[in-house]
């Protein structure tokens, strides 16, 4: 059987790929750019003329932050190519609303194994959007190979009408280090938003913060192979599903918590609502539990969400769980 590395080879590359560099990965004794030419931007811009995309004013390409170098990037970028915006390695802040606007557009940092590992990380630094710092408001966006961090009360993701079948993967959300409050949040659909699939994350939740997903009018979702960490005492729920939300899945996911860390809830729904989600094959913390068994709330009656081969270690009140023996 050939492996899915020498399949894709058999297929043509799409696209065009854009660049988009850090001024602060190298420092200016570094030489980030020289006069005679050989700093690192002057190569990649030298390489891949009018594709790089630099911030911090350095070089010729150097725009004056990191978040009007990638809107330029992205205004660059051409509808329904498959164009590719790649962050090089570094520590990008951005402090205005990136509009992804451009049709089956990517955006991808180096790819990785494992989320925690990614050498690109985006925080968001000045304001406190409820659209998204990353705003996709069109079909078949994807985002991956990133560390992403929140600013207090606003939403690091936010799809809007028109944007469907969008695709999140090896992502590491982390809100380490940020202001406590319940609207601060990963992604948000506030309007009807169907088909994302988002995989292989690390969500880690620390002070008293909002949802990672707040779905509307979302159908067809699918959350799989991620791992929820909570580190803070009585946090929410980790999904909320408002009104017409239908067909969701949430599959093949880990919900833990350090030592004081605890879910009042894990899904939040609305009620008598049918067929807003199925958990499948889904682990649960139960010491993480404030209330044992209470992993779903608010939906209201059984046909609402249905909950199948998920296991919950130990309970609210005692440690350890059930050990299940071959024989």
């Amino acid at each position: 059987m050939p492996n899915l590395k020498d399949v894709m080879a058999q297929f043509p590359d799409f696209g065009e790929t854009f660049y988009l560099v850090d001024a602060n990965f190298r420092t200016q004794a570094q030489g980030w750019s020289r006069a005679d030419g050989t700093g690192p931007i002057d190569l990649w811009a030298e390489r891949n003329p009018g594709y790089v995309f630099g911030s911090g004013g350095v070089g010729s390409l150097g725009y004056s932050t990191d978040a009007t170098a990638a809107q330029a990037a992205i205004d660059a970028m051409v509808d329904f190519r498959g164009d590719k915006l790649l962050f090089t390695p570094g520590a990008y802040s951005i402090a205005t609303d990136l509009a992804m606007n451009v049709p089956g557009a990517r955006y991808l940092g180096p790819p990785v194994r494992q989320p925690r590992r990614a050498a690109v990380a985006v925080t968001c630094t000045a304001t406190a959007s409820t659209t998204g710092v990353f705003a996709v408001s069109v079909d078949d966006v994807e985002i991956g190979f990133m560390r992403l961090m929140p600013i207090t009360a606003g939403t690091f993701a936010g799809a809007t009408t028109g944007s469907d079948g969008g695709y999140v993967h090896d992502v590491w959300y982390d809100t380490t280090g940020v202001t406590a409050s319940t609207s601060t949040e990963f992604m948000r659909a506030p309007a009807t938003v169907s088909d994302w699939l988002v995989e292989r994350g690390y969500f880690l939740v620390s002070g008293l913060q909002g949802d990672c997903f707040t779905w509307t009018t979302a159908t067809r979702w699918v959350v799989q192979h991620s791992i929820f960490c909570t580190m803070t005492a009585s946090y929410a729920s980790v999904f909320t599903l408002a009104t017409d939300c239908t067909g969701n899945v949430v599959r093949d996911c880990d919900f833990t918590a350090d030592v004081d860390g605890t879910y009042t809830n894990i899904f939040t729904g609305a009620a008598n609502e049918n067929g807003q989600l199925s958990v499948l094959r889904c682990y649960v913390n139960g010491t993480a539990l404030a209330t044992a068994g209470d992993i779903e709330t608010g939906f209201g009656t059984a046909t609402d969400i249905e909950i199948a081969e998920c296991y919950q270690t130990g309970d609210a009140t005692t440690e350890g769980g059930t050990l299940i023996k071959l024989t």
